[in-house]
């Protein structure tokens, strides 16, 4: 069997047995958008007076409800986005968390780019600019994000965590609310997240 049926294979199995909305393929010319594969190919794109949309043939893709205003995909060179009704991408570079992108929290998400963290709206407008070294996902228990300058990122293949550096509480709204513990102390190996 050659190597791409053996790739394919599995997929086109999975397919049967889980139902065709789950496996969902639209096209678009030679363009060909899998509702199942994260990444999206560079041919769904299109620029539009210096924006970026994806093409309205694959938004049924993205937009399960019609109360969804924004959904999330994978961008060859932005990493995490999200993208309004139109397919307008409003936000690039989401940060990671948990093997996705990072959730909105009162109108903001992580945005992470060359190695700098901040805060974006829905509109991709900076609410926070790209400032600190780092960020942890939104913490309900203290109503706010844990950012840091001066820290470090650091990974064992699996997990990545920040190490050093002063922290501050940032609100709701991403303002500074004050000092923040060191969420990783010096010698504590036994915490560590997927950020």
């Amino acid at each position: 069997m050659s190597g791409l049926r053996k790739l394919l294979l599995p997929i086109l199995l999975g397919c049967a047995f889980a139902g065709f909305a789950q496996c969902q393929v639209v096209h678009r010319g030679d363009c060909a958008v899998d509702a199942e594969v994260l990444l999206l190919p560079k041919c769904a794109l299109e620029t539009r007076d210096g924006d970026l949309y994806i093409y309205k043939e694959f938004l049924p893709l993205f937009f399960s409800s019609a109360k969804d205003r924004l959904a999330s995909t994978f961008l060859p060179e932005f990493g995490w986005a999200y993208l309004d009704r139109r397919g307008l991408i409003v936000v690039r570079n989401v940060a990671n968390f948990d093997n996705g992108p990072s959730p909105f929290h009162h109108g903001l998400v992580r945005v992470n780019r060359e190695g700098k963290w901040g805060l974006a709206d829905s509109k991709g407008f900076f609410v926070v600019p790209l400032i600190y070294d780092g960020m942890l996902e939104y913490e309900e228990t203290h109503r706010g994000w844990r950012a840091c300058i001066g820290c470090r990122s650091v990974s064992d293949g699996e997990h990545s965590w920040f190490e050093g550096g002063d922290w501050y509480w940032l609100d709701q709204r991403g303002k500074v609310a004050g000092k923040a513990e060191n969420p990783m102390k010096p010698g504590d190996a036994g915490i560590k997240w997927n950020f």
